[in-house]
């Protein structure tokens, strides 16, 4: 969740070769040298910009090519002449890195294609994610500084700042997502909380919630009838915290549910109320958000 490593970049050249041509031959648009060379320019002003959206992205010397470099990406879906490249970005991300929750399954443009037609195909523009992710980010305004951060680019703090704030309501137990504004500075987390928002993760991963804690059920139940059950399940649960801390690195969704119910007192008190009685695990499946 959050961050993935930047992927190699590969050979920009055969990239372009086999997005603009056929494999007959057969010639979809014959690049200039001056175009070739302005597009390998434009990629590397992408990394020099780490992503952000800026009016330079658009160079003039590309206005006769950015269309077909824009219908290009339909080289990269399943079948196309980029298939491989599809392959392996979406092979790098053992989970979508929006919400941690789902596999990743579509490829999405971090700088719209829409707005930035010549970065269509560009590998450093396309972030593995899952479907409901990739529709709910849509098309964003493209302002530097703001909304969903660059899961490839973005330096974020080695540190904790993803909250989970468990609550029961009408006996239910409901755990949202925050960013600890003490923890990350302003215009991140800014950005943090946007993409919590804008991605509905609150909503969505209230499922994967009641799975996640229902499989953390059988080694719970082992400490249930030991002398001092409860402080034992809340050394358990701190503990797990560390182990996805470890497995799925800093600030995954996870982590932070485990932690925040080892220092939820109601949780500790009776955690078997709800882990006994969760209505997602007697029949009654959570309906999807839409989106």
């Amino acid at each position: 969740m959050w961050k993935m490593r930047l992927p190699a970049a590969g050979d920009l050249n055969a990239q372009l070769d086999a997005a603009l041509n056929h494999v007959d031959g057969t010639v979809v648009y014959e690049l200039s040298v001056n175009e070739r060379q302005a597009i390998h320019d434009l990629y590397a002003r992408y990394e020099e910009l780490r992503g952000e959206p800026d009016q330079t992205l658009n160079p003039d010397a590309l206005n006769a090519c950015r269309n077909a470099l824009h219908d290009a990406y339909g080289q990269v879906q399943l079948t196309g002449r980029l298939s491989t490249m599809r392959a392996r970005l979406l092979d790098a991300a053992f989970e979508c890195p929006f919400c941690g929750a789902a596999p990743a399954t579509t490829l999405d443009h971090h700088l719209p294609k829409t707005d930035y037609r010549s970065l269509s195909i560009n590998p450093r523009n396309l972030i593995p994610s899952c479907q409901p992710c990739n529709r709910a980010k849509g098309t964003l305004d493209s302002i530097a500084g703001e909304g969903i951060i660059h899961t490839y680019f973005e330096t974020l703090p080695d540190q904790t700042f993803l909250i989970a704030s468990p609550s029961y309501v009408d006996g239910a137990l409901v755990i949202t997502f925050s960013v600890d504004t003490q923890v990350v500075e302003l215009a991140l987390s800014g950005r943090l909380q946007f993409q919590i928002t804008r991605l509905k993760l609150n909503e969505r991963l209230v499922k994967s919630i009641n799975t996640f804690l229902f499989e953390l059920k059988p080694g719970m139940e082992l400490l249930r009838e030991i002398p001092n059950a409860r402080e034992a399940i809340r050394i358990h649960l701190q503990k797990a915290g560390g182990t996805f801390d470890r497995d799925f690195g800093m600030n995954h969704w996870k982590a932070a549910v485990v932690r925040s119910l080892a220092a939820c007192e109601p949780f500790l008190d009776d955690p078997w109320s709800y882990l006994d009685n969760s209505p997602a695990f007697a029949g009654k499946p959570d309906e999807d958000v839409l989106l």
